[in-house]
């Protein structure tokens, strides 16, 4: 399995690549199908509705975790024995990164009619890496077992979750999807009946 010497310098060197990925979500059809049944329950009704609860809100935009963002990750994990290396690792993974909807603060100022939302922090929500993906360099021959699949499944995880911690602006972009969903459901719902929208973030 082992590739040679000049592979083996590169696996060292290799320090992964991140390929970000905006991922468009259907949740902002999502929003224009709640007004249109917002719209359609009011006109049934007779009337518009002239006001709105927190309640209310709270149950259009709960929609629990959810991946604001995906990035693609190309990397090597190196996998030790005591001090020593048994072997490199190269693979792919997807890291999706996100928030909890459920978590989202919501204060509602019907004086001066503004709704400000509080999102939370922004964290990885999932991380696959692709086991077919998997390319080793064995340093210690004894370490390719038939379980070696398994253990190296794991420090891949822990690789991209390590790297991916470090990648700033990955959670920007996540946090920023985050609010344009957030304003996406929310803003159908509000601004006919005079409202605007405030976003704060929680960890500020």
């Amino acid at each position: 399995m082992a590739r040679g010497t000049d592979r083996r310098r590169s696996g060292r060197r290799h320090k992964g690549r991140f390929v970000l990925v905006v991922v468009f979500l259907l949740i902002v059809v999502a929003a224009g199908i709640m007004f249109y049944l917002w719209q359609e329950k009011s006109e049934n009704g007779n009337s518009h509705p002239q006001i709105v609860t927190e309640s209310q809100l709270k149950e259009i935009i709960n929609v629990s975790e959810l991946s604001t963002f995906t990035a693609v990750y190309n990397g090597v994990a190196q996998v030790m024995n005591k001090e020593k290396t048994d072997y490199y690792v190269s693979y792919e993974a997807r890291v999706d990164v996100g928030i909890d909807f459920s978590k989202i603060g919501i204060v509602m100022d019907d004086e001066k009619k503004i709704i400000r939302l509080t999102i939370p922090e922004v964290n990885i929500t999932d991380v696959v890496v692709d086991i077919a993906s998997l390319d080793y360099i064995f340093l210690n021959d004894k370490a390719n077992t038939v379980s070696v699949s398994q253990e190296a499944y794991k420090a891949c995880e822990e690789d991209v979750k390590n790297e991916s911690a470090e990648q700033e602006e990955i959670f920007e972009l996540a946090k920023q999807n985050a609010e344009n969903i957030v304003t996406a459901l929310v803003r159908p719902v509000v601004e006919p009946l005079g409202y605007t929208i405030e976003i704060e973030e929680a960890w500020k």
